[in-house]
Parts: C-alpha cells; sequence; structure tokens
C-alpha cells in the first residue's frame, strides 16, 4: 500500500467510565464515525484507518463506508496498537487520532504535520491549548505540557505544572493543556514502540513520556481552544449539543 500520510483512530470497546464508547450513538451515528469522518478532513490524509481490538467496532466502521483492522487487545496503549497497524504501511508520517476526539482542530494536525515532515529533530508533534484556569490546572484528568521558548515540551503531568511558588495561579505563557493527538515520523513510531517504558511514563501513566525521557523532543503545535472529547455519559449529552451547533 503506497501512501505518504495516514491517519489511524485507536478504539477499543472496552472503557472504565463509558463501555462500548465507540459505539455510543449521537445523533444515530456512532461516536467512531463522528471522529472518522473529522479525520478525512485533515488536509493532505491519504487514508483513515480505525485500528480496534473488538468486531464490533470493525463491523460498525465497515458499515459507514470506512476501513478498520483488527489487531490484539494486548497492546499497552493506543499509541502501541496505532503503530502495530502502522508498520504494514508505505507513510512518512503517521497521526494517532483518539477514537474520542470528534471535534479536534484539523487545522492544528495539519501544522503538526507539516513540523514533523519540515523538522527532522522534532519526529513527534502534538498539540495543546492555552491553559487558562485555575480548576483545570488543578485537575488531575487534564493533562499540562510546560514548553520552551520553542514550544517543544519539557514536561507533561496531571498534576499543576509548573508550581507558582510567589503567587496564586495565573495565565503563563507556555503552559498548555494537552490534547491528545500525535503525529509521529513513521520511523520514529516504530522506534517508539522499541523503547522501554520509563519511570515517569509508569507512574503518571503518560506515554508520551517515554519520548522525552529517551531524550527526543516533541513540538507542541498551539491551538486556540480544547475540543471536549467523550469519556461519560454526560460527555455525550454535550457533545451531542456542541455537534447540533456545528
Amino acid at each position: 500500500m503506497s501512501m505518504r500520510c495516514v491517519v489511524i483512530i485507536p478504539a477499543r470497546y472496552g472503557s472504565t467510565r463509558l463501555p462500548g464508547k465507540p459505539l455510543v450513538r449521537i445523533h444515530q451515528k456512532p461516536l467512531i464515525q463522528w471522529v472518522y469522518e473529522r479525520a478525512a478532513q485533515i488536509q493532505g490524509v491519504d487514508a483513515v484507518i480505525v485500528a480496534t481490538d473488538d468486531t464490533r467496532i470493525a463491523e460498525a466502521v465497515q458499515a459507514f463506508g470506512g476501513q478498520a483492522v483488527l489487531t490484539s487487545n494486548t497492546f499497552a496503549s493506543g499509541t502501541e496498537r496505532v503503530a502495530w497497524v502502522a508498520r504494514e504501511l508505505e507513510a512518512d508520517v503517521v497521526v494517532n487520532l483518539q477514537g474520542d476526539e470528534p471535534l479536534v482542530d484539523v487545522n492544528g494536525v495539519v501544522q503538526a504535520i507539516e513540523t514533523v515532515r519540515g523538522d527532522t529533530d522534532a519526529t513527534v508533534a502534538t498539540l495543546g491549548c492555552p491553559l487558562r484556569e485555575e480548576a483545570l490546572w488543578r485537575d488531575p484528568n487534564v493533562v499540562k505540557v510546560v514548553t520552551d521558548r520553542h514550544n517543544r515540551a519539557l514536561l507533561f503531568s496531571r498534576s499543576p505544572l509548573p508550581f507558582f511558588r510567589d503567587e496564586s495561579f495565573y495565565p503563563l505563557k507556555g503552559v498548555y493543556q494537552h490534547v491528545g493527538v500525535y503525529v509521529f515520523q513513521a520511523d520514529f513510531l516504530q522506534t517508539y514502540v522499541s523503547l522501554p517504558p520509563s519511570p515517569l511514563e509508569t507512574v503518571e501513566k503518560l506515554e508520551q513520556l517515554r519520548i522525552l525521557w529517551h531524550g527526543y523532543a516533541i513540538q507542541v503545535i498551539p491551538v486556540a481552544s480544547c475540543a471536549p472529547g467523550v469519556d461519560t455519559p454526560e460527555d455525550v449529552q454535550k457533545m451531542e449539543k456542541l455537534l447540533t451547533k456545528q
């Protein structure tokens, strides 16, 4: 198969807070279809593939005309699932798009694709939106990323980051709420899965920390706002309202 840029959407059936999440229906369409159609809007993408360990999800994707690949259910992360599918593809860029992001910033993803193609040192790019609310800064479910002056990631954490020693929280340049989209140089994606997990990754449960731990760069592409994901039944209701407006 010959292509240059492919989006792979990891989608598993098991979800603690929302079992069967990819198949949850929003306005008569399964969530995975919303994400797939959003991915198809990304300029310059040659193919969109759903990587799933469940035949029900694969059948749902095929029913709306999408492409799905069945994988093992033993992968420790979505990136490992994506890498397993990508190893058979002739691509220079692989986008790992989470299966619960139906409103991801497509222009931001395009910028991330252009970045990893044009910057050999930035083997990975991701997205971040300005972190302006103290409640989000304190929320352990919100992943924070601090960058250097070139918008290279210094650290990701679920903890409030950075620590404001002399003042209470205030918006700070170079502090973002992380958006879980990863754009990989295809060769490095296979390198990533060969690297041993790092201690920081293990304690934070953040797979991207493996990249920083082993000395590789992650470029953070700023986007204006973070599109909400879908993790709970309440999120489904919120997403229905947002998609109605769109």
